[in-house]
């Protein structure tokens, strides 16, 4: 017989090996599904035109993990502007594309057809601001003998300021400017007013300009920046397009029922803007229904966005939207994901 001691060893010994194999079991265990579920990650690639602070549909569906939780793995590149984003799609070197919606009708009469599956920027997010505070604008009449800055044609901004004057009977006073340069222009009095974007607008409100007019207010709910891919896409592969719509539309949901976690998380992405400049805007995009409730894209939105495209000569004529939109994916994810 053993002594106790020794048997107490021996016992040990053998508790600490069968843990030893039950650890391992259960490492390879893990270790194979995990590899198993690495497998069925999908790696996609989503182009926008640049880091804008409004598209945090999109940084929050990627940044909290909702694309993660469809078993998707997105890179999200820069092409420099919204054309050269709808190039990427149709060439094949990115699935998605958040630029402009219209694009797809214009590209359609060019025999590259395109789709618009979600929205994700609703409703016109620029606001007409000048260092002049005795500068009163109530009517596009107002504008007569002003100069206005906004980013270059054929950019929305570009083209909705152009019509606002023209709506006023008065041939366009634009100063075309890049991304980031507009404030500059305004405080070096190159331009009377400044057609900006949020964090810009906040940022230059601290610094003591004023806002004279919103271009959401005039022209209420439009479609300004959506997802869109190839019809091809969408027929071949509906569940991947669905998984990316759900993804957005579980970021639409957390912005507006957490905004303080929304803001933590634009602040790790854009951490040169000030917390509190970047609070304002998160507020005022949010407020103002920049950032819609859902990805479904309303008729209503849809027609004044291409009619715009109609007007300035883009387009002689418009299909019917759902031509170019399709909302089922953003039907289907307004019911079936909700964040918990």
């Amino acid at each position: 017989m053993f002594p106790k001691n020794d048997l107490r060893n021996i016992s040990r010994t053998v508790l600490i090996l069968v843990s030893i194999s039950l650890t391992t079991v259960i490492l390879y265990w893990w270790s194979a599904a995990q590899r198993s579920h690495n497998t069925d990650i999908q790696k996609l690639t989503i182009a926008q035109a640049g880091d804008f602070f409004l598209y945090a549909p999109l940084y929050i569906a990627k940044d909290a993990g909702f694309f993660a939780s469809q078993g998707l793995d997105v890179s999200i590149v820069s092409t420099g502007g919204d054309d050269k984003t709808w190039a990427a799609v149709i060439s094949g070197g990115a699935s998605f594309g958040m630029a402009d919606p219209t694009f797809v009708a214009v590209s359609e009469t060019r025999g590259l057809p395109g789709r618009v599956v979600a929205s994700i920027v609703n409703g016109v997010p620029f606001w007409g601001i000048t260092l002049d505070s005795n500068l009163v604008i109530t009517e596009p009449e107002d504008l007569s003998g002003l100069t206005v800055g906004t980013f270059p044609s054929p950019s929305t901004a570009y083209t909705l300021q152009k019509k606002m004057f023209l709506d006023g009977g008065l041939a366009p006073n634009i100063r075309q400017g890049a991304f980031g340069t507009l404030l500059a222009m305004l405080r070096a009095r190159q331009v009377d007013i400044a057609l900006e974007l949020e964090p810009n607008v906040s940022q230059a409100i601290a610094a003591g300009a004023t806002i004279v007019y919103s271009l959401k207010d005039i022209y209420g709910d439009f479609a300004i920046t959506g997802l869109t891919t190839t019809p091809e896409l969408v027929e071949e592969n509906p569940e991947l397009v669905r998984k990316v719509v759900c993804g957005v539309q579980l970021a639409l949901e957390f912005i507006r029922s957490n905004p303080d976690s929304t803001l933590e998380l634009l602040l790790r992405r854009f951490p040169e803007i000030d917390r509190s400049i970047a609070e304002l805007a998160l507020a005022r995009v949010i407020s103002e229904g920049i950032v819609p409730r859902n990805a479904i894209i309303s008729e209503v939105a849809w027609g004044k966005a291409i009619n715009l495209r109609i007007e300035v000569g883009d387009i002689e004529k418009a299909m019917k939207m759902e031509e170019y939109v399709d909302n089922s994916f953003a039907k289907w994810a307004e019911v079936n994901c909700r964040v918990e």
